[in-house]
This record gives C-alpha cells, structure tokens and sequence, in this order.
C-alpha cells in the first residue's frame, strides 16, 4: 500500500510557495492514478481539484471530489485516491497547508469580529473534513491563482500577494451557499481542545509563577493565553488554578500532613492565605474538614 506523508511531498515537489512554515501551496499533478493510499495530513489544507476525482475516506465516512470542486481536511489520516479520467491530463488540483497559528492570526479578518452569532446557532460540524462543492466565483479565483502561480519572475511580489489570495479564497468559500459549515469548522480550529496546554496547566499549577510566564511556557502572547485558556477549561486562569489548588489540598488533607504542610504542597505561599479561600470554596476550614475524616 501506497504512503503518502504531506510534510515529506511538500519538502520533495518543485515550485511550493511558503511563508514562515505557516502557508505552503503548490499545483500538484499525477499522471498516474493512485488507489487508497495512506495520507499522513500534519497541517489543515484546503484543496481544488482541476482534473480527476479525488476519493477520501477518514475514520467515519467518505467523500467523493470530482474536477472543479473543492475540499477541506483538517489535521489527521486519511486513505486516499486519485483517479485520472483523461490519461492525457492526469490528475491535478491546487493544495494550500495552513497552520492552526496562521489561521489564529488572521481569524478576525477572515472570519469577522462581529460574525459570530451566525455561527453559534449553526449545527456544530465535527467532521474531520468537508466538500466544497463547485461555484462560479471559486471557479474564477481559481484561474486567477493559476496565472499568479505561474508568475515566478518576482518571488518577493508573490510572497505578498498570494497570502492575500488564500484570505480571498477562504472568504469565496465562507459566503458559498453551504458556507457556514466550512466557517463552523474554521472556527472549531481556532476553538479546538488545546492538549499541551492542558498538559502545561496539569504539570505546573503548583508553581508560584505569573500569568505571563504561564504564556512564555505555552508559546503565546499573554492575551492569546488568556484566550487558549478560557477556551479550552472555560474558566479563566486565575479562577481554574485556584480550583485545581483547592481541589488537591481536599484530597491532601485526607492525609497525615498537617494544614500548613498541604498549603504550601499545593501552591499558596501562607497558610493563612489557603485557609481562608479553603473555607470559601468547603465552607470549613482545613482543620474541621480533617476532623470529619
């Protein structure tokens, strides 16, 4: 069986336009015709097939893309075909990688500020990919991003345009008549579960340390933590901390360690400062929750 692993064709194919590692596309062509190959997909893409029809099946259903539709995949694997219907033109289609962090960067000019109330009362889509069927205005910014491609005597000028262009797609793609399914699932990608932040918080809500060095550990801007954060614990930071805190201080008191032994095992720095938000939260103190045991 056939392996196709994406990060490895877009290193090996000619001619892939990229920026910092966030954006690749390229015109992939296959004379030949390709039958359930397994597809490793390390970035979401969106794809436009020119010639052929493209076949794909992930963990739950399939998806037939014949020549002037498009499809949309998120990170993942796939089984994959591409069969050629004219031996003389092969398969083609054009293919964008887009990464999760690109995508964060440009969500509100692509997907709106104030466009959310829309997407809240849509049927949530959690399906790893989607069908974009075939339109006129896709069918145009098509042609036009061929001729872009195909211009390589100024690779600086390209480098500026073509980002340009894949906001222009995805807005043609957005405001198609099925389009706010395909915006449900780009903004599940910037809304997703973020498991190295939940492994980040698991490790270390122990740890006296601020909110910003929280955000350096995670990679992030403070406000883009702020954000990560309440998205996936739907709390915010401060609050989730001191429940996890308060939560192991419970079980901790079950113990032979004495008050003063589990504060500062859990995270505060004064007992004082544990007992009285303990009694907040239990409504005892630590001491009479200990008597009970």
């Amino acid at each position: 069986m056939e392996n196709l692993n994406c990060n490895v064709i877009i290193k090996e194919t000619p001619d892939v336009f990229s920026w910092n590692e966030s954006i690749f596309l390229f015109h992939y062509k296959q004379k030949r015709e390709i039958k359930m190959a397994d597809m490793c997909v390390h970035m979401n893409l969106i794809s436009v097939v020119l010639e052929g029809t493209k076949e794909i099946l992930d963990h739950g259903s399939k998806m037939i893309v014949p020549a002037g539709s498009g499809f949309f995949m998120k990170k993942g694997s796939y089984l994959v075909s591409d069969k050629v219907e004219d031996p003389d033109k092969g398969f083609e289609c054009i293919i964008i990688f887009f990464s999760d962090e690109w995508l964060q960067s440009q969500v509100d000019s692509i997907l709106g500020k104030n466009a959310k109330s829309d997407f809240e009362n849509c049927p949530q889509n959690d399906r790893d990919m989607a069908l974009l069927e075939e339109d006129g205005l896709l069918s145009i910014f098509m042609t036009q991003l061929q001729s872009c491609m195909a211009t390589k005597n100024d690779t600086n000028r390209l480098q500026s345009l073509l980002p340009l262009k894949i906001k222009e797609l995805l807005q043609i793609l957005i405001s198609a008549p099925n389009g706010h399914l395909f915006e449900a699932q780009l903004r599940s990608l910037d809304t997703h579960l973020n498991p190295d932040l939940v492994k980040l918080m698991q490790s270390h809500y122990k740890e006296n340390i601020s909110l910003e060095q929280y955000a350096f550990l995670a990679n992030y801007s403070l406000s883009t933590f702020k954000r990560k954060f309440t998205q996936t614990f739907k709390m915010n930071p401060g609050k989730w901390i001191m429940q996890r805190r308060l939560e192991e201080a419970y079980e901790l008191l079950k113990s032979e360690m004495n008050v003063t032994e589990v504060a500062y095992e859990v995270g505060f720095e004064t007992p004082a400062h544990f007992i009285s938000s303990f009694k907040q939260k239990y409504r005892d103190t630590p001491k009479q929750l200990q008597q009970k045991f």
